[in-house]
């Protein structure tokens, strides 16, 4: 298993902002600065950071599933397929924390009204552990991966996956501007529930990605000939 160095401590403000009615456990904080993003990718599919952040929220129970909807069409310049090659997601994290991350591509199965739902897990990364966290604060949680290629007209779900210990993890941060209908997903071992029942705005979790090449005859594949890529 990898052991995850994780230096990218955000700068937090102390005033506490009054919580909003969703709130689970605790108050939220305002992010002040951020280290930038890799320069490596082409694009960057799911819900990531864009300096808009409600805060985070004291919401943790030792293993936790987080899912952004992902669609590779999202990555215009990537006509043949998209490949992911870094998972991120924005947490609040306490002095000495340590635990185990993977993550996961699972299809979006259509709910109807234009809404998805996680399904199936396609693609599964090897796991990683985060440790080296020395205070408090807002972190950047990385997890290099290099995804099976994904054709452009399907849409997926990426999956952030929090392990165990887990103790000292406080929880998401999560974005200012309201939930997306049946954008992000929440499991904590019980199903997958839609956090737009738990949280005020969705939690960033994202992929930096790169332009592939599906094996050819690309014409012929039709989604399960997608899926055995994947196996």
């Amino acid at each position: 298993m990898k052991t995850l160095i994780v230096a990218a401590l955000l700068l937090l403000a102390l005033p506490v902002l009054a919580g909003p009615a969703l709130t689970p456990d605790g108050p939220t904080v305002t992010i002040q600065s951020i280290e930038p993003m890799s320069a490596n990718f082409v694009c960057t599919p799911g819900n990531p950071y864009n300096a808009n952040a409600a805060g985070y929220y004291n919401f943790y129970n030792f293993t936790e599933s987080y899912a952004t909807l992902f669609d590779p069409a999202l990555c215009p310049t990537c006509d043949l397929g998209t490949s992911i090659t870094r998972v991120r997601m924005l947490l609040r994290l306490n002095a000495a924390a340590t635990f185990q991350i993977s993550a996961s591509l699972a299809e979006a199965v259509d709910a109807g009204n234009g809404c998805f739902v996680p399904g199936a897990v396609v693609a599964q990364s090897g796991a990683a552990t985060v440790t080296g966290i020395t205070a408090a604060g807002g972190y950047y949680i990385n997890l290099n991966w290099t995804s099976p290629c994904l054709e452009p007209g399907y849409k997926y779900f990426l999956i952030f996956n929090l392990g165990e210990p887990g103790a000292l993890v406080a929880g998401p941060y999560v974005d200012n501007d309201g939930v997306t209908a049946c954008n992000s997903w929440h499991n904590s071992g019980a199903g997958w529930v839609n956090v737009a029942s738990m949280f005020v705005g969705d939690p960033f979790v994202w992929a930096e990605t790169d332009c592939c090449q599906l094996p050819v005859p690309e014409q012929a594949q039709g989604w399960g000939t997608i899926k055995s890529l994947f196996r």
